[in-house]
């Protein structure tokens, strides 16, 4: 049965009238009118809640929001919708009644009333609390700011071709990074350039109480910075062998590849045993996490430690070049998963080869992980004979 039909049908016996919507209209590679302002409060370390306030410049008419389902580097529509709460719309002072598209529960409907020229939208991300909630986003020490979790958007365009001002109020004395560029801060309140939708999810944030910014490519045009958050601020100390690597993982990807094409990267690491484990890709910056003694017990820890040169892989692989139905013009059409025996598997293989390279790994490490893998592939395991 149509969405619409049912949805008729269901007003019909249950007693009372839903407004009629057309379908979630069409993405179109046409410039959205005016900028979107985006203001998340992070604060709220207790509770661990994102308070969110946006102001959509509208016109009169049905309108729809949407929240980001289809999310890059998942592969699949893993977009946290249970976590959005309190959604209220208001303009001119007055609220504005919205109702979620019956067929949709990403979409939201809405009619701007005539004379109306700016949407006022508030609402919350409910992270998780534990990690049998979901992964961990927020602690007492630091947070990971994903901005595809706390933005709605509007249907209709190209998610490159709405404009978005972000800004960001972090706790008392927090210090954070991303690849956004900063505008301006007025206390714990910091504003970013104006930039697209696509590259703002694209840009996420890591922030906490205690931080260390390494250049891991010192004098070159450029830059690319290592930006650890610790639980501890004596998990921050960097040994000269993990620094030596490090910046060596940068020529070894640029010897490669032969060139780059991002202005300036960052590494954002975390590590942590209260944030959620994360490795995800970016164009001009990376997630990450590892484990406290990632530098201090440095030949103990060298599992897992491809991790950044895998991500950092991904920028050229993946991110510069993708197969193409991987990307789609908005967060709400279905990317197709053909390509990832490129997207991941090469990326895998690279990412292995450039931290045995770079000294991430060491010769016997490199040569324990190839036998791990045979091992994995062994007789009676999946896709063997």
């Amino acid at each position: 049965m149509n969405k619409h039909v049912f949805a008729a049908a269901l007003s019909s016996v249950m007693g009372f009238t839903l407004p009629a919507f057309a379908d979630v209209p069409n993405p179109i590679d046409t410039p959205y009118s005016g900028t979107i302002k985006i203001a998340v409060d992070a604060t709220d370390l207790a509770h661990r809640i994102f308070k969110i306030n946006e102001t959509i410049p509208v016109n009169a008419g049905e309108m729809t929001l949407l929240y980001p389902q289809w999310i890059p580097g998942h592969h699949s529509p893993v977009g946290p919708i249970s976590q959005l709460a309190g959604l209220k719309m208001s303009a001119k002072g007055k609220v504005i009644e919205w109702q979620r598209d019956p067929g949709n529960v990403y979409a939201f409907n809405l009619k701007v009333p005539k004379g109306v020229r700016e949407l006022h939208v508030e609402y919350q991300f409910l992270s998780p609390q534990s990690s049998e909630q979901g992964r961990v986003m927020m602690t007492p020490e630091m947070l990971n700011l994903q901005w595809d979790t706390v933005a709605l958007y509007p249907a209709g365009h190209y998610s490159r071709k709405i404009k978005f001002q972000p800004s960001v109020t972090l706790p008392k004395g927090w210090q954070f990074a991303t690849a956004l560029e900063k505008s301006s801060q007025k206390g714990n309140t910091v504003t970013f350039e104006g930039i697209d939708f696509e590259n703002l999810v694209d840009s996420p944030m890591f922030a906490g109480s205690h931080y260390k910014r390494v250049d891991l490519n010192p004098n070159a045009d450029t830059p690319v910075f290592l930006n650890v958050f610790a639980d501890k601020e004596k998990d921050l100390e960097i040994s000269a062998e993990g620094l030596t690597a490090h910046r060596e993982l940068i020529q070894q990807m640029y010897a490669l590849y032969g060139a780059h094409h991002f202005d300036h990267y960052d590494f954002l690491l975390a590590l942590t045993d209260k944030l959620g484990g994360i490795g995800m890709e970016h164009h001009r910056s990376s997630e990450n996490s590892a484990k406290e003694n990632y530098f201090s017990d440095w030949d103990k820890s060298w599992v897992g430690r491809d991790l950044l040169a895998h991500e950092f892989n991904h920028s050229w692989n993946g991110k510069y070049r993708r197969p193409d139905a991987l990307w789609t013009p908005t967060y709400n059409q279905v990317k197709e998963a053909n390509g990832l025996w490129v997207y991941e598997g090469q990326t895998q293989f690279w990412g292995q080869v450039i931290a045995a390279r770079s000294g991430l790994w060491s010769q016997e490490n490199a040569m324990d992980m190839l036998a791990r893998l045979g091992a994995t592939y062994d007789q009676g395991r999946p896709g063997m004979a």
